[in-house]
């Protein structure tokens, strides 16, 4: 995620530069639209960390810590 601060906020006008393709003022220039946006990439960071853990073996194959009880796996407790 781009952190943008006075120094490097492009105009208005400009592309944005989190790549969207969209001008800043209908992107990130854009409060509401920066909130969802900066939501869903948190949604995403926290499923992508899920599917690594999985893959690491820190989880089941239902997300369940192996730490914590899956009913499924019947694994943990």
């Amino acid at each position: 995620m781009i952190k943008l601060t006075k120094s490097n906020k492009p105009g208005r006008n400009e592309q944005c530069p989190c790549g969207s393709g969209l001008k800043f003022k209908f992107c990130h220039g854009d409060p509401l639209k920066m909130a969802i946006c900066n939501q869903v990439a948190n949604e995403k960071m926290v499923e992508l960390i899920k599917e690594t853990q999985i893959k690491k073996g820190l989880r089941c194959k239902h997300g369940v810590l192996k730490t914590k009880h899956c009913p499924t796996c019947e694994i943990g407790d």
